[in-house]
């Protein structure tokens, strides 16, 4: 149930927002203005050592510090990443000042070790450690990751600039590989097995672990020690096989996050292909540069074409975007272009990161260089902004816009706006009518299904239940039909007949699930060529079984793709994306005389 608690954690967020239309005031000049950080720590001294500590929430209008209710005052998963800011500060400015805060945030994080390894969360107001909240107790959990991310990124940048206090840095580090190691020996090279994928069992949950790859990677490239490079390679392996699908099977190339469900992707902390470029480039590790570009080219680029989302689950939703989603997305593809060279990504990097200046749902600049703030989200069905600017979405901002000013050819594609979008059309089951039987449109009695989330109603359908929908493409051209299902447990062979016009164009089975059923996107045809006239798009459910079968949408996918983003000067580029020959590239579109 954890992606469960995850998603409920997101929706409190935003309910308690200050949401906003407004506009953002156009600007060509994005800095990395560490103000509103700086204003979010505190500086203390706990048990006769200088630290730094990052003040968790901070809401508008006034934006003072606010806690986290029941749980502390601070914590090592924001002040391990706000010492990853200071960190890159100082790499890329010499800022004598960054390093020391970045000193201070990480003597923080070594506070919240515990002798084992493992690490706690929070603290509370007298700056005693909660050990025993939920989000808090010790473990090797999401907490200890990102610690041992800021350790190890610490260690690279100590070990030149004060090899004393590197030390102390390494000895905290190889304490966390040794927790780490228990975590993943304990069931390494065994597998559990769900709706017939094999799930990695010695990870536990991916996105999380793809932060102490990215530790693991940063402390390799200065110091190569034979126990890291074992981590490396045993939590590399896992993120790496964690990845189903290609161009056009869902989920598209995606590194699936969760343990529990290999059909549930979410923006926020994806960072496998992030981590697998990083440490593939320092282990020469050709297969995972090549497994972050395949989520890469599959599927972020789509979310470039479609405008991000908060997560698939099979179907695409658009509300909560965060920018830790968007930031894990920039670093992805700003460090394939560190890892292949090639130009496309770095371009890449620059387009997702210009959500933060205003290319998104809502038009809004998500992160405000005048005060250093990055908002909390927006909800990309209403365009409503929410106007908190808590360290989690400061500290995301701040990576994404160090990342990108680090590389000319992304810095040079911030500033673009989507001008055009050839995309993903979603029909909902309401929108659905009988055309033979007694299909029912019906409510879930809960959009959670355990693994996967029902996107509204679905219509069940028992044996030879025909159902119609008409799609209307605005072009003409080749398309692919999907429909998110819920594929069945059963022996019989259950199978969905596709009509497009009254044409027979495939009988898709819908049933085989070894364990129970469970929600996906099934792609029901190969490329169909179609035109702008509306098109009857018959369903009918073909079985010897009594058993039902609930479908929640049909998706009609162009085969290309795509999306045109201009620049304040004129200039445009067209990302062009082909599922069926599995590729993308990126144009430049000369200017109309």
């Amino acid at each position: 149930m954890k992606a469960f608690q995850w998603i409920l954690a997101l929706l409190l967020v935003f309910s308690l927002s200050v949401p906003t239309g407004a506009k953002a005031m156009e600007t060509e000049k994005v800095e990395v203005n560490l103000d509103h950080l700086d204003f979010l720590n505190e500086e203390v001294t706990i048990d006769g050592k200088d630290m730094l500590i990052t003040h968790i929430y901070s809401e508008y209008p006034d934006y003072n510090w606010v806690d986290a209710s029941g749980e502390g005052i601070a914590c090592v998963d924001d002040v391990a990443r706000a010492a990853i800011v200071y960190l890159n500060h100082y790499e890329q400015t010499g800022n004598k000042e960054s390093l020391d805060k970045a000193k201070k945030a990480l003597n923080f994080v070594m506070h919240m070790q515990a002798a084992d390894g493992e690490f706690y969360n929070f603290i509370n107001r007298d700056f005693s450690i909660n050990i025993d909240g939920p989000t808090s107790k010790k473990s090797f959990d999401w907490w200890a990751a990102r610690g041992m991310w800021a350790l190890g990124h610490g260690y690279k940048v100590f070990s030149k600039a004060d090899p004393a206090y590197a030390k102390e840095l390494e000895n905290s580090f190889l304490l966390a590989n040794d927790a780490l190691q228990r975590k993943v020996n304990k069931n390494y090279g065994e597998y559990t097995e769900i709706h017939g994928y094999k799930i990695p069992a010695w990870i536990g949950g991916f996105d999380a672990m793809s932060n102490s790859l990215l530790g693991l990677a940063e402390f390799y490239s200065v110091k190569t020690l034979p126990v890291i490079k074992d981590s490396m390679l045993k939590v590399g392996r896992g993120l790496k096989e964690y990845q189903f699908g290609s161009a056009d099977q869902y989920p598209f190339g995606a590194h699936l996050d969760w343990e529990g469900s290999p059909t549930l992707w979410h923006a926020w902390g994806s960072g496998q292909s992030f981590a697998l470029a990083k440490a593939g480039s320092v282990l020469k590790k050709k297969d995972w540069i090549e497994s972050a570009q395949q989520e890469a080219d599959q599927w972020f680029s789509h979310l470039l074409v479609t405008g991000m989302i908060k997560e698939m689950a099979p179907t695409a939703t658009k509300d909560e975007q965060i920018a830790y989603g968007v930031n894990m997305l920039t670093q992805a593809f700003a460090e394939l272009y560190k890892a292949t060279h090639q130009k496309k990504y770095a371009q890449y990097a620059g387009i997702t990161a210009s959500w933060f200046t205003g290319n998104n749902d809502a038009n809004f600049a998500m992160y405000d260089s005048n005060t250093g703030r990055g908002y909390d989200g927006i909800n990309g069905v209403t365009g409503k902004v929410n106007m908190n600017s808590g360290a989690e979405s400061t500290i995301e901002a701040l990576l994404a816009i160090q990342a990108v000013q680090g590389i000319p050819q992304a810095k040079s594609m911030l500033h673009v706006k989507t001008t055009e979008r050839h995309t993903t059309e979603v029909y909902e089951a309401e929108g659905f009518t009988a055309q033979e039987g007694t299909p029912e449109i019906i409510t879930p009695a809960s959009p959670w299904t355990g693994d996967a989330l029902y996107s509204g109603n679905v219509v069940k359908l028992s044996k030879n239940d025909s159902i119609k929908l008409e799609v209307e493409p605005n072009k003409k051209g080749e398309y692919l039909l999907y429909a998110a299902l819920a594929r069945k447990h059963s022996q019989e062979a259950i199978n969905l007949e596709v009509r497009v016009d009254d044409r027979l164009i495939r009988t898709v089975p819908v049933s085989g699930s070894p364990d129970s059923d469970y929600l996906t996107l099934v792609k029901l045809t190969e490329p169909i060529k179609l035109d702008t006239n509306k098109h009857k798009v018959t369903l009918t459910l073909k079985s010897n079984s009594s058993e039902a079968l609930l479908v929640d949408n049909l998706v009609l996918q162009p085969v290309a793709e795509y999306a045109t983003f201009t620049k304040g000067n004129g200039e445009s580029y067209k990302l062009v994306r082909n599922l069926v020959k599995g590729k993308n590239k990126l144009k430049f579109v000369p200017a109309k005389k």
